[in-house]
């Protein structure tokens, strides 16, 4: 999968992404052996940078669909990189990565042991309410005390998509109000599940005005 990085046609999706990795250096500075996800992996820019920074400590769990990690993972093992746990869904309609991860929490919870787990979350998923409202949840249980979760496009909506808008891919009408497509998803799951939640603490990482991520931090106990 790495080698779509050089692909000139992925310059916008090459990059790794560096509010991940400050934040990350932040988690480090505390921890030096975290437990951290990534949910929807691209190409690979963010998720292999993160490799070369944990450079093999703690655990790196990666969510998204198995044939991207398939691809994915010879890349990562041949560059010796062997801390990553891969969670995988099919491409069923109803199929997503917050399966994955509420099964995860189920396991956790059964096994009498802490549910949390990770020190940091990247949620980069399909940016759409019903796929990630539910992860955003699942991954505030899955959250440790004093830990970070960051949401991707938080200011994306299928709208401003230059593949997914109604002008060039009429069939979204078909599954998705006028309301539903002109709304920001990530924002609005913010809103809703974030902002008003006292346990979590918006951080500033570095925008004036209009934001395309935003991150929290999780009160410690």
């Amino acid at each position: 999968m790495l080698e779509k990085l050089t692909d000139p046609a992925n310059f916008h999706i090459s990059k790794p992404n560096e509010h991940a990795l400050n934040l990350l250096t932040q988690v480090l500075a505390q921890n030096p052996d975290p437990v951290l996800c990534e949910v929807g992996i691209g190409i690979g820019a963010t998720t292999s940078a993160i490799c070369r920074l944990l450079d093999n400590r703690g655990e790196f769990h990666l969510f998204d669909y198995s044939s991207r990690l398939d691809d994915l993972k010879p890349d990562l093992d041949g560059l010796g990189f062997h801390n990553v746990v891969y969670h995988g869904n099919t491409r069923r309609k109803l199929d997503s990565y917050n399966w994955a991860l509420a099964k995860m929490l189920q396991a956790r919870r059964a096994s009498g042991g802490p549910a949390p787990v990770f020190d940091f979350a990247f949620l980069d998923g399909g940016h759409a309410f019903h796929h990630d409202a539910p992860a955003a949840m699942l991954l505030k249980e899955l959250l440790k005390p004093g830990g970070i979760i960051l949401f991707d496009d938080y200011d994306w909506s299928f709208a401003v998509s230059p593949t997914l808008r109604p002008s060039v891919y009429p069939g979204i009408l078909e599954l998705y109000t006028e309301d539903q497509i002109e709304t920001a998803h990530v924002q609005l799951i913010c809103d809703l599940f974030m902002d008003h939640d006292e346990d979590y603490t918006k951080l500033d990482i570095g925008y004036a005005k209009r934001e395309h991520r935003r991150a929290y931090r999780k009160r410690s106990a």
